[in-house]
């Protein structure tokens, strides 16, 4: 049996959280593993500076050494924004120094990268149009994602290629009838995760709908806000962050997903929820409307809108029939973003450019 062409993986470590952590696993764990011998050069392991810069150079030592023993010819490059673009960009030129062919995949969200790109200076600006214009293909994870790298970095072409939902086993919720239980998984280290309009909306939501029950989880810590409201409402948790099984356990125990960021490409934990058969509430933002049809499979609010999205989560409280039908199609949606799809897409691509 001929040995599978290889290619370089670059970006966080996927044993860690976070949504390119979850999309870089699920790649790894795909159909496009038994085409092609996936190797991974990790850029990141977590926030600590000197840790950091240590698994960074690791990385690019690994990419030179992969590079100059003829392992392979592609290197597929994941980013986001902040640091991220900053490191992943002297990735794509180191890469292409060693004559690779480079897939660069930012999984960012339309809001974030205008954002970024509006706050950096024209030397970052350089350094990131640089690495765009020396990869041989760039890829987004949404439509609106790409359009945004379009007007930000002048580039013409962006492919759309979408993270997978994960394979769920099939089991039977078994919901209370006093309460309903809702979870967030996006936490309080990011702004664009909208954490503060969730905790606002939920002083409303609880006291209109006495039945909600909400367990917050996710990296960073409890803001003032949400610890007033956490003394006062026995109907709040906190469970920072979840590791794999605490999230199993919750995704099966909640019926209601809720996601009110104000930027997202296309999240993975959105896609896990639709996979559990969570009828979900998100923020009409970034990709999020690409994939769930507010009425159809979720409700869909305007972001930074505590009003309507508590509105949306009483209604979802106080209807479990709707609760039903909604997640009953969201698990079906989840099923068609299949993962043999996206590796189809890449292995196309890879066949071309290798």
């Amino acid at each position: 049996m001929p040995e599978r062409p290889r290619v370089l993986q670059m970006g966080p470590d996927p044993g860690i959280g976070g949504g390119m952590a979850a999309a870089l696993r699920a790649l790894l764990d795909s159909p496009l593993a038994d085409r092609y011998q996936l190797d991974v050069a990790p850029t990141y392991r977590g926030p600590q500076p000197l840790r950091r810069l240590a698994v960074f150079c690791a990385a690019l030592a690994t990419l030179a050494g992969w590079s100059l023993r003829g392992r392979g010819r592609i290197v597929h490059v994941h980013a986001t924004v902040r640091g991220s673009m900053y490191r992943k960009s002297v990735c794509v030129l180191v890469a292409r120094a060693l004559r690779r062919r480079v897939v660069l995949q930012v999984h960012s969200g339309a809001a974030e990268v205008a954002s970024f790109v509006a706050s950096r200076g024209r030397l970052s600006i350089g350094l990131f149009r640089g690495a765009i214009g020396a990869s041989d293909a760039v890829l987004a994870v949404s439509a609106a994602s790409a359009e945004a790298l379009r007007r930000a970095y002048g580039v013409e072409e962006v492919l759309v290629v979408p993270n997978p939902a994960p394979a769920v086993p099939p089991f039977v919720r078994e919901p209370s009838t006093e309460t309903v239980r809702l979870a967030y998984l996006g936490g309080f280290a990011n702004p664009a995760k909208g954490g503060d309009v969730l905790l606002e909306a939920l002083e409303l939501a609880l006291t209109r709908e006495p039945r909600l029950r909400a367990t917050l989880a996710g990296p960073g810590e409890l803001p003032p806000r949400g610890e007033d409201l956490l003394a006062s409402s026995p109907a709040l948790e906190w469970a920072g962050w979840l590791g794999s099984p605490e999230k199993d356990e919750l995704m099966r125990a909640a019926e209601v997903f809720v996601m009110p960021s104000r930027s997202e490409g296309l999240p993975m934990a959105l896609l896990e929820a639709m996979a559990y058969g969570m009828a979900v509430v998100a923020a009409d933002v970034g990709g999020i409307p690409e994939v769930v049809e507010t009425g159809v499979d979720g409700l869909l609010v305007a972001p930074e809108d505590p009003d309507a999205l508590a509105a949306a989560l009483c209604e979802l409280a106080a209807d479990a029939d709707l609760r039903e039908r909604l997640g009953a199609a969201a698990r079906r949606r989840a099923e068609s973003l299949d993962a043999i799809e996206v590796a189809d897409r890449l292995a196309a691509l890879y066949a071309v450019l290798g």
